[in-house]
């Protein structure tokens, strides 16, 4: 795909910033960058119409500020040398206070972007301090080499200077005060962000290690039960109950796999491979036939023979399909129809899911995606809902850069879409 001018221009300004990268951190990097875009060409356009000109002293000039912009570029890409950014401010301000005072070139009114520029990359409030009093008594002093001094009274001067660095230093001041807010909150916005991913792992860790240590007795009951019912000498009174003793624990065992699965957030804990989905949506719909069976439901599928094939994990892909067609048997009444449908769409792969069930209340439908979700209701038949399903189904099709849509009517039905990407 093809790169927008847009996205070029992001990537500047991104330059040094990852996933990763602190709050603070990205935005000091977001200002450097931003100062560097709008000052480079600028300098790098007035070189080329002083070279024109025969403004060789200044084209040098020009050239020496290209230069500090260079280094400002590496050291935004290589994330070294950061702590030099405000001398690099300090360069530049010197420089263009020369030329401005020199050659008269209006060079002094860059000192307000770089004024902006040093809220966010002076750390230290002295550094600060240091800049803005600088720039302040150096834009006041061109400003009144301008004037006829040697005409004026000493109260027409005073007068003249505070009207000069009064806005000057008002200004300064609100950007110091902003600057003392601005990093005291992104320090408390750093601090509580790792403290949340902090108990965010912490939480994921005990979540598989109970999960874990939860599935292997329970999978003894399980495994217990299936030998007790298919034990001869028992006799079929007994069978029943191991039969809601078997039911209790697949239901558990079900609900610990799907808590394991609001874990998966990660795309390195999924399996990407070229998978054909025709093949995949008749070997899922082949096992659900039964479930659908014991509610007397039929299921109707419309697959193409032209090959659909996308990059996705087979296991999760096969989860979210199964996951949506047991919800249909779920919610439809015996006798219903369901129909799943396959087909390809521009660039999409379309997964069709659609019921003629008791539909989801439209007062629902905004909440039945979220995870450990109220929006929990019985089957037709009393099943049991616990709200995790249809969380990791979207979580899973998100993972594969797809959506899916819910498209409902109580009491007429519900039809979930997924789309896809293909492999073209």
């Amino acid at each position: 795909m093809l790169k927008s001018k847009s996205s070029i221009i992001h990537r500047l300004l991104s330059l040094g910033n990852e996933a990763k990268t602190p709050f603070r951190i990205a935005y000091q990097n977001y200002m450097f960058n931003i100062f560097l875009l709008m000052a480079a060409p600028f300098a790098f356009l007035v070189m080329c119409i002083n070279i024109y000109l025969g403004e060789y002293v200044l084209s040098l000039f020009n050239f020496t500020h290209l230069t500090l912009f260079g280094f400002g570029y590496y050291i935004s890409y290589s994330q070294r040398f950061l702590s030099y950014r405000p001398a690099l401010l300090f360069a530049g301000a010197i420089l263009a206070s020369y030329t401005a005072y020199v050659f008269k070139n209006g060079n002094e009114y860059r000192f307000l972007i770089m004024i902006v520029a040093a809220v966010v990359l002076c750390e230290k409030n002295w550094q600060y301090i240091l800049f803005v009093v600088f720039v302040s008594f150096t834009f006041t002093i061109i400003r009144l080499d301008e004037m006829p001094l040697n005409a004026m009274s000493f109260l027409s001067i005073f007068e003249k200077t505070i009207k000069i660095i009064f806005p000057l230093a008002f200004f300064s001041i609100c950007l110091y005060y902003f600057k003392d807010i601005y990093f005291k909150n992104q320090y408390q916005l750093e601090n509580a962000y790792h403290e949340l991913e902090k108990n965010k792992a912490e939480k994921e860790r005990i979540l598989n290690v109970v999960a874990h240590d939860l599935r292997t007795p329970l999978s003894g009951i399980s495994g217990i039960s299936k030998i007790m019912i298919s034990d001869a000498n028992v006799p079929e009174s007994s069978k029943d109950m191991f039969r809601l003793v078997d039911q209790s624990a697949e239901s558990s065992l079900r609900l610990i796999s799907d808590l394991m699965q609001t874990n998966m957030h990660s795309i390195e804990q999924y399996h990407i491979q070229q998978i054909t989905l025709n093949t995949l949506v008749k070997q899922t719909l082949q096992i659900l036939v039964f479930t659908a069976k014991e509610k007397e439901i039929i299921i109707e599928s419309n697959i193409p023979k032209e090959l659909i094939i996308v990059n996705a994990d087979k296991d999760k892909i096969d989860r979210v399909i199964s996951n949506l067609v047991t919800n249909a048997i779920k919610f439809s009444k015996p006798n219903d129809i369901i129909y799943v449908s396959l087909k390809r769409k521009g660039q999409s792969a379309e997964i069709v899911i659609k019921d003629n069930g008791i539909g989801i209340p439209v007062d629902l439908q905004t909440k039945i995606f979220d995870l450990f979700t109220t929006a929990k209701r019985q089957g037709t038949a009393g099943e049991k809902s616990y709200g995790l399903g249809l969380a990791i189904c979207k979580k899973i099709i998100e993972m594969h850069n797809g959506s899916i849509e819910l498209d409902s009517t109580e009491g007429k039905g519900s039809t979930f879409t997924v789309n896809l990407p293909i492999i073209a």
